[in-house]
């Protein structure tokens, strides 16, 4: 028995979910320069109260929705000014309310206040701590701290909330020479950063749309590990764009010419996709900017169709089985009955579920088979009754 407790143990760990499903829910903007409108919106975030702020790079401006798509505010207009833009990029809210927006032609960032007034602004066009050059993802951790991605030098740099320089990271080149001479790459460079995030534990994540792969960091820039590949497949990328963390550790990119977003558990193990070239509802064409609420509700900026989507996850439902009577087990207390899954996962029939259930289900699994409602059994969902609904009758301990 101390065998088959460390066997379920071991495979425990090894269980994955069925894959998720995030489904349409709705739509707003269309192609115009009226509120609600969009001229081609790239950035997109959420605050604490749900919130969203969409950046629109041919008008301008920022955009403030509630989270169903209703008009709030807007401010900025083309130009070199406080408040102005020239092609802004990403967008993200600190946790004070702070609006923060890469202004990428200006090769600057803006801070604003909640509700669109003009608070500070940084940074110059140059190669220098605290230029940039085409800068374009931002970030805000729990902190207050800014992180934002320049194109143009393939750098990170990070900022005080008020734009004071802390430090940076990347590299212009692909190789660095061993004092030996021998080549090797350079694991924190990067070729086109775009996207960037910060989690809950304060690890960066940064998506780099030339090597189509996602670069993990510390908040200082110590490189963690990274994950993706050219192509067609989950988990790689054609253009790695947008990038959201979830409360859950979560994160959501936006993969730019397979015109989808895709899910990722934390260390980069790929969870589900969803979206498709297209007009229709759910289906993408360049999408780019993405945000995540606290309900888990992802909202995507669909860049070439001037609109942004909004996703739910499709619940999990459980329908219990019709299945005929079901016999005491032998060796059980009682009637075997479902204590909230549907199936019968009380075994034994003594009015609750333990560990008793899982010995008693795996020592008599061929007498269930043979005279028991498959069904009502078929803990795993296979069809059968086999080794894996043990495994799962044992996570549900």
């Amino acid at each position: 028995m101390l065998y088959i407790i460390g066997v379920l143990l071991l495979l425990s760990v090894q269980v994955v979910s069925a894959e998720e499903r995030y489904v349409y829910s709705t739509q707003w903007g269309g192609l115009g320069d009226a509120d609600g409108q969009f001229t081609w919106p790239g950035g997109i975030a959420v605050d604490s109260a749900g919130h969203l702020y969409v950046t629109e790079d041919v008008a301008g401006r920022v955009q403030m929705f509630t989270s169903n798509g209703t008009f709030l505010t807007k401010w900025g207009t083309r130009g070199f000014g406080n408040g102005q833009f020239m092609n802004p990029g990403q967008v993200a809210v600190g946790p004070d309310g702070s609006v923060y927006v890469t202004d990428t032609g200006n090769h600057r960032v803006q801070q604003f206040t909640a509700n669109g007034t003009f608070v500070t602004k940084w940074g110059t066009a140059g190669t220098g701590n605290g230029q940039f050059t085409t800068p374009d993802g931002i970030a805000v951790d729990r902190a207050g701290n800014v992180y934002v991605t320049d194109t143009g030098t393939r750098l990170v740099q990070k900022f005080t909330a008020n734009g004071t320089f802390i430090t940076k990271w990347g590299s212009w080149r692909t190789t660095v020479e061993t004092p030996w001479g021998t080549k090797l790459p350079l694991t924190e460079t990067f070729y086109t950063p775009k996207g960037i995030a910060v989690d809950a534990d304060g690890f960066v994540y940064v998506t780099d749309a030339t090597y189509d792969c996602v670069d993990t960091f510390t908040a200082d820039g110590a490189f963690v590990t990274k994950w993706g590949t050219a192509g067609t497949g989950n988990g790689q990328f054609q253009g790695a764009y947008g990038i959201a963390a979830g409360a859950d550790g979560s994160l959501y990119v936006t993969d730019y010419d397979n015109s989808r977003v895709q899910k990722f558990a934390s260390n980069g193990t790929f969870v589900t996709k969803w979206g498709g070239a297209g007009t229709g509802n759910g289906q993408f064409r360049a999408p780019e900017g993405i945000a995540v609420d606290a309900n888990g509700t992802v909202f995507v900026a669909d860049y070439d169709n001037s609109r942004v989507q909004m996703f739910t996850l499709k619940p999990l439902t459980v329908t219990p089985p019709t299945v005929s009577p079901i016999p005491s087990v032998p060796g059980g207390a009682g009637t075997p009955a479902s204590t909230t899954t549907g199936t019968c996962d009380d075994v034994n029939g003594d009015g609750g579920l333990d560990f008793d259930d899982v010995a008693l289900f795996f020592n008599q699994m061929d007498w269930i088979a043979a005279n028991e409602p498959v069904a009502s059994f078929d803990f795993n969902g296979n069809g059968a009754i086999d080794f894996g609904d043990v495994v799962c009758l044992f996570n549900r301990t």
